[in-house]
């Protein structure tokens, strides 16, 4: 079975403290300029930041303060530059594409559609067992509701209800980290939401920072920017970049 789940995920808004006088901690000010992308500058309170950031510092996924920090940063200084490269090397979705995307999208979806009322139909059998404990029905039930809510769901999907732009910003993103490893090479990861082009997306950064694009006025900020790139990841195939899912014949 193959699920392909597209995460949006929604920025995350921090209020900047009030009350912040002439007497506040160094580098707590959410008016305090950490660097600047393309010349235009970026504060603490652009990237909900309140409190300094040890540049040595090392936590991971289950750090989700530190984790969403992190990922705000990445968005403010690393954003601008991903869009210029997608100018840059014209990168978009063709007509012929996003129909594509649609169509295998939709039988990915009746393909899971069938296997989970396949489990529904299992999971009813397994309750109409009459020996069952009251521990193990209880897990079965919450299985069950679980997996009515799943098909319910897919019953409503249809091809046509995917919208052009969810295809076309799929397409794209596909098409930058390969282009990005096709560019700068390196490693390529395994994720989700697809193939990730690692070392290429960090080559990228670091050029903008050599040529200036990319200032930092903080080395916590700096820390905390790059270091995605170097954490432990799932690498795979560099490969598996060229050719997405959705153009994958059979699917």
């Amino acid at each position: 079975m193959r699920i392909r789940v597209l995460m949006l995920l929604a920025p995350i808004l921090f209020s900047p403290l009030a009350g912040l006088g002439a007497e506040e901690p160094p580098g707590t000010s959410p008016r305090r300029i950490v660097g600047s992308v393309y010349g235009k500058a970026v504060t603490a309170a652009d990237i909900g930041l309140s409190t300094p950031i040890d540049p040595a510092g090392q936590f991971d996924a289950r750090d989700r303060p530190r984790w969403e920090l992190m990922a705000r940063i990445k968005r403010a200084f690393g954003t601008p530059v991903v869009e210029r490269f997608v100018k840059r090397e014209k990168i978009e979705a063709a007509p012929d594409e996003i129909l594509k995307f649609k169509s295998h999208l939709q039988k990915s979806n009746e393909r899971s559609r069938r296997q989970w009322e396949e489990r529904l139909l299992a999971l009813k059998t397994e309750l109409a067992e009459p020996n069952l404990s009251s521990e193990d029905r209880a897990k079965l039930e919450k299985e069950r509701a679980e997996y009515e809510g799943f098909v319910a769901s897919m019953r409503e999907l249809r091809a046509a209800d995917v919208p052009d732009e969810v295809a076309r910003t799929s397409i794209v993103n596909w098409k930058t980290e390969r282009e990005l490893q096709r560019v700068y090479g390196g490693r390529v990861i395994f994720q989700q939401a697809g193939p990730e082009a690692l070392d290429a997306r960090r080559r990228l950064f670091e050029q903008a920072e050599k040529e200036g694009a990319i200032r930092f006025d903080d080395a916590g900020v700096r820390h905390l920017f790059y270091y995605y790139a170097n954490m432990e990841h799932t690498v795979i195939d560099e490969k598996a970049l060229e050719r997405s899912w959705f153009l994958e014949e059979g699917n």
